[in-house]
C-alpha cells in the first residue's frame, strides 16, 4: 500500500508544479503587455489588454472583440476594477462585479460572473437611472479619445444603431411601435426579427415598450406572455433577418392590449435585443454575414393624446 502511494504523491507534486509553471507563464505574459498608443485597459499598475488584443470594439453596445490568443477570463479573475486608457490617456475607471451581487453602482460595469458573452467578449455595461436618462447625463464610454485610437488601427465598429421613430395609438390599447434599424458597417449583420419570432419567443429577450411619466412616478407596458425557448440556451439562425453593409429597415412591433395611458408627456424605453451567451466564438461569422450581439437601450420623449 505505501509503495502505490509513493508515487501518486511524486504525481500530485509533478502536477501541483506544472499547474505552478503555467500560473508564472501566465502572469509573465500579462506582465510584459505595454501601454500602447491604442485602446488598453490597466488594472492597478499592470496593462492587461491593448490594442494588439483586439479584434475590434462594437462601439453601439460597447463589446470588445478579442482576438483568438485573449480570455476574458483570465483578465477579470483578480481585477477589481479597470481604468481605460486611449491614445496613452486615461479615460475612465470602470469597477468589476459579479452579477449576484445585490450592489448596482451608477455608471459603467463589468460583469464577471455570471458573464453574459463567451470568453471572447469583454462588455462594458452601464447603469443609470431613470432621472440620468431623461437628463441626458453623460455616458464616460464614448469620448472622442477612445474613437480615435480605435479607428488609429482599423478596431472601430458603430455595430446596429436603432431609433424609436414614434409610438402610435390605434385604439386606446392598441400600441404600434416603429424602429428604424441602421448598419453603417463594411459587414453585414443577422439581428432578432420580431417578425420572425412570434411576440412571445422575441419578448423572451426584451422587457418589450414601457412608458414611463416621470412626474407621476408611474410606468405603462403591455401585457405580452413571453415564450421561452427549448432549451433555455439555444438560438436559431430562422429567428434572424440580415441587414446589409450601409443600410437600413424599418420594424413594426404591435403590442394588442397595452395598459390604458392617460394623455400626457411619457419617455418611452426599449430595449432592442440581441444574443449573447447562447452563440459561441465559432458561431458569430455566418454565410452572409455575422451575428449582432448585445443589446441596445432605446429612449424616446413621445406626447399621448
Amino acid at each position: 500500500m505505501r509503495r502505490a502511494i509513493a508515487p501518486l504523491f511524486l504525481m500530485l507534486i509533478l502536477v501541483s508544479a506544472c499547474e505552478t509553471e503555467k500560473d508564472l507563464a501566465d502572469r509573465l505574459l500579462r506582465s510584459s503587455i505595454e501601454l500602447t498608443d491604442g485602446y488598453c485597459l490597466v488594472a492597478g499598475d499592470q496593462v492587461v489588454l491593448n490594442h494588439y488584443d483586439i479584434a475590434y470594439y462594437d462601439y453601439g453596445v460597447h463589446l470588445i472583440y478579442l482576438k483568438s490568443h485573449m480570455s476574458s477570463e483570465l483578465m477579470l479573475e483578480e481585477a477589481e476594477s479597470l481604468t481605460v486608457y486611449a491614445g496613452g490617456e486615461e479615460i475612465y475607471t470602470v469597477p468589476t462585479q459579479p452579477g449576484y451581487s445585490s450592489y448596482m453602482p451608477q455608471g459603467p460595469i463589468i460583469w464577471t460572473f455570471p458573464t453574459f458573452f463567451e470568453d471572447n467578449i469583454i462588455a462594458i455595461s452601464l447603469i443609470r437611472s431613470y432621472e440620468a436618462i431623461s437628463g441626458g447625463a453623460a455616458d464616460s464610454r464614448e469620448d472622442p479619445r477612445i474613437v480615435k485610437a480605435l479607428e488609429k488601427y482599423g478596431q472601430y465598429r458603430e455595430g446596429l444603431q436603432c431609433e424609436i421613430v414614434s409610438i402610435q395609438f390605434s385604439s386606446p390599447d392598441d400600441l404600434v411601435l416603429i424602429l428604424e434599424l441602421t448598419n453603417k458597417d463594411p459587414e453585414n449583420y443577422y439581428y432578432l426579427d420580431p417578425e420572425k419570432m412570434g411576440m412571445g419567443l422575441y419578448h423572451y429577450f426584451t422587457n418589450g415598450v414601457i412608458l414611463w411619466d416621470k412626474e407621476a412616478e408611474q410606468t405603462y407596458t403591455h401585457q405580452v406572455d413571453y415564450i421561452e425557448p427549448f432549451p433555455w440556451d439555444s438560438w436559431d439562425l430562422e429567428w434572424m433577418s440580415l441587414l446589409e453593409s450601409n443600410s437600413s429597415v424599418t420594424l413594426a412591433i404591435e403590442y394588442d392590449h397595452f395598459e390604458l395611458v392617460p394623455p400626457g408627456t411619457y419617455l418611452a424605453r426599449f430595449r432592442f435585443p440581441g444574443l449573447g451567451y447562447q452563440v459561441e466564438r465559432d458561431q458569430l461569422a455566418q454565410r452572409h454575414g455575422q451575428i449582432w450581439l448585445g443589446e441596445l437601450q432605446l429612449n424616446k420623449e413621445v406626447v399621448v393624446e
